[in-house]
């Protein structure tokens, strides 16, 4: 019996715990303070001070703020606004320099990332590692010169020389033009084959890329011209011993061959 009084006097009494009021105590200094150390307000000096006859009499604001008290609190309320939050705070300034921080942080990694950049793309329009990749390589010049490059200088075959007949192929290379040809031609090969393989501008490599193929041209229009010249001749020398076969009463042992030939080409026999 005496727990279940004591139970319901707990049940009872439980709400009227409960229902307690909580009393906020709120000290103007203190309030005061925490404008100061924040932005709200540098002022509010508490406790007031109290004039009567212009003489300060509240014994309180003289122990804070006033005569009596230290030296330190007089100087901290006579002094300058100090509030690290206020508009001209410390704590704004840091703020504020932290920004200008990070934007010049962020400018010098732009400049750095974009001086990487340009330095790669020099690097690779200067190394010959990437030669064989450059877009104009390889739209134009390498198919250009690609005849240059497979060509064999060794090869005894009239035709790979651009040849159509091997007896003008012959006499040329007897006379020795085929063997100078020989040699401009590996000339050519070898500046080909330094314009791939060493490093330079890219600029430098594309003119050295042209001038080879300017050669090259060259050279197969000179082949070329050898060519139908050891044809003319030919076709002029068969006509000749033609003529010879058919005239022999036409020709005198008095007359060289040369003048023969020449009257041959004229029509005048």
């Amino acid at each position: 019996m005496k727990k279940v009084f004591i139970i319901t006097a707990i049940i009872l009494t439980s709400p009227w715990f409960n229902g307690q009021s909580i009393k906020r105590i709120k000290d103007k200094h203190i309030v005061g303070q925490e404008k100061r150390q924040v932005f709200y307000q540098w002022g509010d000096w508490q406790p007031k001070p109290n004039y009567v006859f212009g003489i300060q009499v509240n014994y309180a604001y003289a122990m804070v703020w006033g005569w009596l008290a230290p030296s330190r609190n007089r100087q901290y309320k006579g002094g300058s606004d100090i509030r690290p939050l206020s508009p001209w705070g410390l704590q704004n300034q840091r703020y504020a320099s932290t920004l200008v921080q990070q934007d010049r942080t962020k400018e010098i990694q732009d400049r750095s990332k974009n001086t990487y950049e340009e330095n790669l793309k020099e690097f690779y329009h200067y190394t010959s590692a990437t030669s064989s990749t450059d877009p104009l390589y390889l739209l134009y010049y390498k198919d250009m010169l690609k005849s240059l490059d497979n060509f064999d200088t060794s090869s005894p075959v009239p035709y790979e020389w651009g040849f159509t007949s091997p007896q003008a192929w012959e006499r040329f290379n007897n006379y020795g033009i085929i063997g100078e040809c020989k040699r401009k031609i590996d000339v050519i090969q070898d500046q080909y084959h330094i314009a791939k393989i060493v490093d330079m501008p890219r600029g430098k490599r594309i003119l050295a890329y042209h001038d080879c193929l300017i050669e090259w041209r060259k050279m197969q229009k000179y082949l070329a011209y050898l060519n139908k010249q050891g044809e003319n001749r030919l076709k002029a020398e068969a006509k000749l011993k033609n003529y010879k076969t058919k005239h022999p009463d036409k020709i005198t042992k008095e007359r060289r061959d040369a003048e023969i030939f020449v009257d041959v080409m004229t029509g005048h026999l």
